[in-house]
């Protein structure tokens, strides 16, 4: 049982690594891509990506009507809401602070939880929840103590909070149905469906954008692979088994990983403020996952 705890958080861990990388992989595309047109070929890859998994593996469940509905509202939070809010957010914002407003659903999930799920937190849980927040805010303070964004970038990232936690508790519905590579690829394929006006009608998606295509193939299609379909079908599995509110905590690992691959990739500067703010989110997220007395 202990063995199957670890795969549990390493699961977590592994899709937050990820989604970590996927602000980078994002700020690189939308060099060449309006956000909107990249979430759908994000989605598109993901989608043949995942069907192949399914069908030569023979993986593939059969989705039931009644279930349908869920599965529609499920998709409308995310990716469609979700990654609209999230990519002019990000096209607002730099690679870390993007990561680190979408780090506070964890705060938002347990209430939404307990009010919908009727989940129970233990104070240890809370005491993680808050230290946590504390890093995130530390994490996009400069030295002067001032923050660095723009406000329209933080109203689109806070847009996608709220949406986050509305699929939280889709999510947590589904994975008492169907396995986790089903609720993504079903996801994947109906906010595709939701995408196509926004991209061809409002944006106007044309030919001409595909030519320069090498300049983001690879982010692209890493968007698409990694982050849309491994990371979501992790996350489902580490949702199933831990429940909204605990699994949500590990959202505070974006930023820390986003920090750490900006450094590296994209030159963007790791200062003493985000050090220690990566160090306080890891102690809450221990914190967090510490076993006490239900509240």
């Amino acid at each position: 049982m202990k063995n199957r705890n670890y795969i549990v958080h390493l699961a977590g861990i592994v899709a937050m690594i990820f989604w970590g990388m996927s602000f980078v992989w994002s700020t690189q595309v939308y060099e060449n891509l309006n956000p909107t047109a990249t979430i759908f070929l994000r989605l598109v890859v993901a989608t043949i990506f995942l069907t192949a998994i399914l069908f030569v593996f023979r993986l593939n469940e059969k989705v039931k009507k009644e279930h349908l509905g869920l599965f529609a509202l499920a998709a409308m939070f995310e990716p469609f809401l979700y990654f609209i809010f999230e990519g002019y957010g990000l096209k607002n914002t730099s690679p870390i602070i993007g990561s680190g407003i979408i780090a506070m659903i964890p705060l938002v999930t347990p209430i939404a939880a307990r009010i919908f799920l009727k989940e129970r937190l233990t104070p240890m849980n809370i005491v993680g929840f808050i230290t946590s927040f504390v890093g995130v805010i530390v994490l996009l303070l400069n030295k002067n103590l001032e923050f660095t964004a723009s406000p329209k970038g933080i109203l689109f990232l806070f847009g996608a909070v709220v949406v986050a936690v509305g699929y939280s508790i889709a999510l947590i519905k589904l994975t008492k149905l169907y396995k986790p590579l089903t609720i993504t690829w079903m996801q994947n394929i109906i906010g595709m469906i939701y995408f196509i006006p926004v991209v061809f009608i409002i944006e106007r998606f044309e030919p001409s954008n595909f030519a320069n295509v090498g300049g983001y193939i690879v982010p692209l299609v890493c968007l698409g692979v990694f982050c849309s379909s491994v990371a979501y079908a992790l996350w489902a599995f580490t949702f199933s088994k831990l429940g909204a509110s605990r699994a949500n905590v590990y959202s505070n690992l974006i930023p820390v990983f986003t920090a750490i691959f900006s450094y590296f990739i994209i030159h963007e500067a790791l200062t003493a403020n985000k050090i220690i703010g990566i160090l306080v989110v890891v102690v809450g997220l221990v914190l967090s996952q510490m076993k006490g007395t239900k509240q």
